[in-house]
């Protein structure tokens, strides 16, 4: 299922944006997954770039890029608004979660990331499995079951989540 007109419309100016500026990024959320042709129906429009482009990701979206914190995650964000729809930009996510604290994973993501096309424009999504990883982490179970249960989504390979499990390590270390 593609993302509404809105958000597909968001999602072309992110990748006309981002491509001019030369700053590669993912698209993340529930738009990535719609993209995928997962049963999402996005209202706004997520991406991850690595963190030493996330100023230029943001100069070119027309924002500018400030540390965030809350809830046990941690990362540079901004945001923009884009053919009307919101546009959420992080770098550097980092999380703890009840018992594990997991790094940034840009570089993992950007391995493993699968390929969608949106209005003729070919777009990285960021693999679904981050989003379950992260959910693990967070000790959202429930969270965890809903993703793989999304009607339409990719299979989800356990392979990514083993190895993005690997770069967590245990909060009992503090």
């Amino acid at each position: 299922m593609p993302p509404p007109p809105r958000a597909l419309a968001a999602v072309c100016a992110v990748a006309d944006r981002l491509a001019a500026a030369g700053v590669p990024w993912l698209l993340t959320g529930s738009a990535g997954r719609a993209l995928l042709g997962a049963a999402a129906r996005p209202a706004d429009v997520d991406l991850e770039v690595a963190e030493g482009d996330a100023e230029r990701a943001a100069a070119a979206l027309g924002t500018a890029a400030a540390p965030a914190s809350g809830g046990g995650r941690s990362s540079l964000r901004a945001s923009a608004v884009l053919a009307g729809v919101e546009v959420d930009l992080s770098a550097g996510f980092a999380m703890e979660g009840p018992e594990l604290r997991l790094p940034d994973g840009y570089a993992l993501m950007a391995a493993w990331a699968l390929p969608a096309t949106a209005a003729g424009r070919r777009i990285l999504v960021a693999p679904p499995e981050e989003t379950l990883v992260r959910r693990l982490v967070a000790g959202d179970r429930a969270g965890a079951a809903r993703l793989e249960a999304t009607p339409g989504l990719p299979p989800l390979r356990a392979a990514y989540v083993a190895e993005r499990l690997r770069s967590a390590s245990s909060t009992a270390t503090r």
